[in-house]
């Protein structure tokens, strides 16, 4: 996430959630969904998506995510889906300096954390691709991510790799 994201997540989001009255409860209990003109009062938007509350810890806002989970919107990609047991990043070394967001993926330590579930390889010519495999080793989805940073990259496969 860039700064300028992070101060627009404050500024419309988090700003007037500091001037709410929640529960102080912090417990991350999802209980049964506010109304909008209740969400409303204790200062959510109706356009409040649910991944937006999984941000809260990191301002130190534990104590409102229960009543945020219970006036957000669930976002199409944070519905259930099919996972994948592995993945593969098809690169170039020839292109990699084109994307320094991959380049920082491939070449730090961030892809260990999948272990053997993904694998760099490496293909003259290519921009950078990620191929979701089947148990067959098949591809069932491949996508492009020459323009997508480290988080997106680490947000992505979290979600789709078993």
């Amino acid at each position: 996430m860039h700064s300028g994201d992070l101060f627009f997540l404050f500024v419309m989001i988090l700003f007037p959630l500091l001037h709410a009255s929640v529960s102080s409860d912090a417990q991350y209990v999802t209980e049964d969904p506010l109304s909008e003109e209740e969400c409303r009062e204790i200062g959510f938007t109706p356009n409040l998506k649910c991944n937006t509350c999984n941000l809260l810890p990191k301002f130190n806002l534990e104590e409102i995510i229960t009543d945020c989970q219970r006036c957000c919107a669930k976002e199409a990609k944070e519905e259930e889906h099919e996972r994948y047991p592995f993945a593969e990043m098809e690169i170039c070394e020839c292109n990699l300096h084109r994307f320094p967001q991959i380049t920082a993926f491939v070449r730090g330590d961030m892809k260990d954390q999948w272990g053997n579930k993904l694998r760099i390889r490496h293909v003259r010519g290519t921009l950078p691709t990620i191929a979701l495999k089947g148990e067959d080793g098949q591809t069932q989805k491949s996508l492009n991510v020459e323009k997508w940073d480290t988080d997106t990259l680490t947000e992505f496969l979290n979600d789709w790799l078993e």
